[in-house]
């Protein structure tokens, strides 16, 4: 049962994380979304103001030169551009600090360049200057990312009404700089040609576009009516008699002057129709705007629902789920007591089995935790007992060789500086043994034993090496002071004494050999050493301490 209830548990764990993931996953995509169409629409908006100061640039230069080539005066402060670029570039700084629109304000101060070179109406100055300008609004259409159809059409519509624009002022131009040359400049002839078929081409295409694309249009009505007006019987009849005149080799007798103010007001309603085209991508843009944030919002609100419906029952089930650790914690406590009266009536009609079962599971973890904590303790015994008597003489409780040995391997470097190692052995010890027995000469041995235990320092190192005799290492302590030490040492053992049962005493000597160590990997020759000076100390009289010197290496 509770592996079921752990599987259902996990699938749902695994449901709430994989739809909150989910969730997310869209409120993020929508935001991303939400945020490219707010670029868009900034664009648009740049866009609009850009094609606002192009037309002025247009017709501010149309106007100059018309009044040119009749000698009349210019109007007098007429720069209808200056307030469009200035427009232009103070939106630009304002969106500048967004990485999306780092160009913007450079491509402003470029159109405002260009505009100044198109006022010097220098002619191929100016041809390049409406190309570039042509070309710098084509590229900022291109740069309006938006995957709508209509949105895609309307852009396309903006795009023919601002060649068509473009293309008006510089027939203008072509036509007067044919009458400036009486007819004679050709190359104005065939460049006013190709804007005559440029016009026509953009007519058709922008026609096609009003009758099957822009139907579903809320301003489909203002659109044709404008498109109608544009290309109406009179802008028929215009075209063909310039294009008469164009192809006639004598003399030009175009009006320049009325095609310019026809021109002028076909223009008014090319604006017109490309301000209501930019308003129906705007629109489209808003629309998008509002539907990300519709989208972000619901599935906000989703989440938080989910949220409250998923998460209300796991806390029902966290307190459930305390309710029941607090019967075991109790049960737990009981435990500790050793008390395995255990009330399962509490709460036992919601968590019977499993109480039951867990309790049971405590009850027996305790009594082997009981057998275990009783094992570990007598293995410790064990292994304690084992390490003395692997380390300890067994007579005289005190280190053995081994113990000895180990602990100068395991010491370091340091401790073994201006260090002295002594052997020790109890003089005539066989003798003692002969004369008094065995049991005798072990009380020897202990006296002798529990002597150095109270004699050294704790620092010093001290064993039984083996039968009568001792060793032992005096830390930070040369040959000179070991000497005093241990003739000391032998002072005391002349009146260290054994009684015995019968109310004799036993007295006994010893010999010592002294040798210097420096190292403790010179061990075995220090021992060496002082076995050697040991040797002299018997051989010279016995009961007295010989430092090891190398004249005794012939021993």
């Amino acid at each position: 049962m509770m592996k079921i209830r752990s599987f259902f548990a996990l699938i749902i764990l695994f449901i709430i994380l994989s739809l909150s993931i989910l969730s997310i996953s869209t409120i993020q995509d929508n935001w991303s979304r939400l945020q490219l169409n707010i670029a868009e629409q900034n664009r648009i908006e740049y866009l609009q103001l850009l094609l606002v100061a192009s037309e002025k640039i247009y017709d501010e230069h149309q106007i100059s030169h018309i009044s040119k080539l009749y000698n009349n005066p210019d109007p007098i402060n007429y720069n209808p551009a200056n307030i469009a670029l200035k427009n232009l570039i103070a939106f630009s700084e304002k969106q500048s600090k967004s990485s999306h629109f780092l160009q913007d304000k450079y491509t402003a101060l470029e159109i405002k360049r260009l505009s100044n070179i198109i006022r010097k109406n220098d002619s191929i100055s100016s041809s390049y200057s409406f190309n570039r300008l042509s070309t710098i609004i084509e590229h900022k259409m291109i740069r309006i990312p938006n995957s709508s159809i209509e949105f895609m059409i309307s852009v396309q519509g903006i795009r023919l009404t601002n060649r068509l624009y473009s293309s008006f002022t510089e027939l203008i131009d072509q036509l007067i700089d044919i009458c400036k040359s009486n007819n004679t400049d050709t190359d104005s002839k065939i460049k006013a040609i190709k804007l005559l078929g440029g016009i026509d081409e953009i007519k058709d295409r922008l026609i096609t576009i009003q009758k099957f694309y822009l139907n579903n249009s809320n301003e489909i009505e203002k659109i044709n009516d404008l498109v109608n007006e544009i290309f109406n019987n009179n802008s028929e009849k215009a075209n063909k008699t310039i294009y008469k005149e164009l192809v006639s080799m004598k003399y030009n007798d175009i009006n320049i002057q009325q095609i310019n103010v026809f021109y002028l007001q076909n223009k008014q309603h090319i604006s017109l129709l490309s301000q209501l085209l930019l308003k129906q991508a705007t629109d489209i843009a808003n629309n998008q705007i509002n539907t990300s944030k519709i989208k972000i919002y619901t599935m906000v609100c989703f989440l938080i629902i989910f949220f409250l419906f998923s998460i209300l029952p796991i806390i029902m089930m966290i307190f459930k789920l305390s309710d029941a650790f607090s019967l075991i914690q109790k049960a737990i406590l009981q435990l500790s007591n050793n008390d395995l009266n255990i009330n399962l009536k509490e709460n036992q009609h919601r968590f019977s089995f499993e109480l039951d079962a867990i309790i049971s599971s405590l009850i027996k973890l305790k009594n082997i935790q009981i057998e275990k904590h009783l094992l570990e303790n007598k293995n410790q015994q064990l292994i304690h007992q084992l390490k003395l008597k692997s380390t300890t003489d067994y007579l005289t409780s005190i280190s053995n060789r081994r113990a000895f040995l180990e602990t100068i391997k395991h010491s370091s470097p340091e401790y073994f500086n201006h260090s002295s190692l002594a052997i020790i052995d109890i003089d005539n010890f066989k003798q003692i043994n002969d004369k008094f027995g065995h049991a005798s000469g072990d009380e020897v041995l202990i006296k002798f034993s529990q002597l150095l235990s109270l004699f050294f320092r704790k620092n010093d190192l001290f064993c039984r090496y083996g039968g009568e005799e001792f060793a032992i290492l005096l830390h930070d302590c040369d040959h000179i002071l070991a000497k005093n030490i241990l003739e000391k040492l032998c002072t005391k053992v002349r009146y260290l004494s054994v009684a015995l049962p019968s109310g004799e005493k036993i007295y006994f000597t010893i010999s010592i050999g002294i040798a210097e160590m420096n190292n403790k990997f010179d061990i075995n020759q220090t021992i060496i050493h002082a076995d050697k000076a040991l040797y002299h100390s018997k051989a010279t009289g016995k009961d007295r301490v010989t430092v090891y010197t190398h004249e005794m290496a012939v021993y």
